[in-house]
């Protein structure tokens, strides 16, 4: 091991959050030269543009780079500028999003492109402070912005570089924490050098995603091995153990297909819902204690559109996970009974099947729309755990009338809204 290198691992800090100098820059240059052999080749790093580079640090939170990959593509063809994005309706951008959960962040996207566009003439502000009078933009946002497009010297500190900083300089506690957390910001800060600030904070993201993981890193791959003072006590995986998870709530949810002249019923969550707000789905409801599917289904079909239905069978069963709940969502096919109460003021349409494509839907909802005769998309199947699936596909055959067999007709998108937008 050089001289130089022992000297900086076996030195005492001043303080828990202080960095020599040349501890700095031993960091800062093994880093950035194994970032440059090392780094993956994402969509998001081949372009400077603030505006991409805001859209892929939002869509990573929460969510894996495999997932965000496809989506960031699609998003960047639709709206690929900060007036693209100003310009469109809140359904236009939902509907992009789709699939990715966490909705409220297509939403905070979208508030802070029109604010971008009010008050910043549609640029993207190139300090930290003019970026966090941005709605939707927090202090992560901000700087991995700033340092990225536009070389602020200014830290970006996520998940995956909290673990890095944690473990480099024997951090302790949950990094959620606030103490915790504006520790470890300001080592990031003390550490980030003036010359690549954006590549550094890169660097440290790629190496937690890739080497410096949760559970068993690979430490002898690492370019800060010899630096790192949790590997030389051994505590790599205890400094980052994460606190117990509570257990998942078990939810039972029943969704109604309601039929009626080749179309379904579906209804547009309230802007302010818990779960879902703005997106349209077919009527659900959560099974109360002791209470029979059916009359859930009858109760999902009232609420959602004063409709009274006649239930015919359980077509399919999901499964999913959604935040900190596990949820059966039992799927039954209906039939309306008497009239309708919809009235044009009501968030509920009857759609035919091909329609429901150019609607924003959960992922499950989406589900059951795709295995629907007659959508756009009728090789995708809803998972099902009940064996009557033919006789689903039957029934609705039988009853729909009126279909239109054409194709849907795509119109081209120049990401640009009608008129201007202030």
């Amino acid at each position: 091991m050089p001289r130089l290198a022992r000297r900086h691992l076996t030195e005492a800090a001043s303080s828990p959050t202080s960095v020599s100098p040349a501890r700095r820059r031993a960091i800062a240059t093994r880093l950035l030269r194994w970032y440059e052999q090392n780094r993956r080749h994402l969509p998001w790093r081949h372009r400077r543009d603030p505006y991409a580079i805001w859209v892929s640090e939002v869509m990573l939170q929460q969510t894996q780079v495999a997932t965000v990959t496809p989506y960031y593509e699609r998003w960047m063809q639709r709206f690929p500028t900060v007036r693209a994005l100003a310009c469109a309706d809140e359904d236009a951008v939902l509907g992009v999003w789709q699939g990715l959960g966490y909705y409220s962040r297509a939403r905070r996207l979208l508030a802070g492109a029109r604010t971008l566009v009010s008050v910043y003439g549609g640029e993207v502000p190139s300090t930290v402070a003019e970026l966090r009078r941005v709605p939707g933009i927090g202090a992560y946002s901000a700087g991995a912005i700033a340092s990225i497009a536009f070389g602020v010297q200014e830290p970006a500190v996520d998940g995956n570089a909290a673990r890095v900083l944690g473990r480099l300089e024997c951090v302790e506690g949950d990094p959620k924490r606030a103490q915790v957390a504006r520790r470890l910001s300001t080592i990031a800060r003390r550490l980030v050098p003036l010359d690549r600030p954006g590549d550094f904070n890169q660097a440290l993201m790629e190496l937690g995603a890739t080497l410096c993981v949760p559970r068993r890193p690979e430490c002898s791959q690492c370019p800060l091995q010899r630096l790192c003072r949790a590997r030389r006590q051994r505590r790599t995986e205890q400094l980052v153990a994460a606190p117990a998870q509570p257990p998942k709530r078990q939810v039972h949810m029943v969704a109604a297909v309601i039929r009626r002249a080749g179309r379904v019923l579906v209804a547009r969550q309230r802007d302010d819902a818990a779960r879902w707000a703005g997106l349209w789905k077919f009527p659900d409801a959560e099974l109360g204690s002791a209470e029979q599917p059916e009359v859930a289904v009858a109760r999902a079909a009232q609420t959602a559109a004063r409709v009274t239905v006649a239930v015919d069978r359980r077509s399919s069963r999901l499964r999913f996970v959604i935040t900190n709940h596990s949820i059966t969502l039992d799927v039954y096919e209906c039939r309306v009974r008497g009239r309708t109460g919809i009235s044009a003021g009501q968030h509920a349409a009857w759609k035919l099947p091909l329609e429901l494509e150019a609607l924003a839907m959960p992922a499950a909802h989406r589900k059951i729309a795709r295995s629907l005769p007659g959508s756009s998309d009728r090789g995708r199947a809803v998972r099902s755990d009940d064996p009557n699936r033919r006789q689903m596909r039957k029934g609705w055959q039988a009853g729909r009338t009126g279909y239109s067999t054409q194709r849907r007709q795509q119109r081209p998108h120049t990401g640009e809204g009608k008129g201007t937008c202030a």
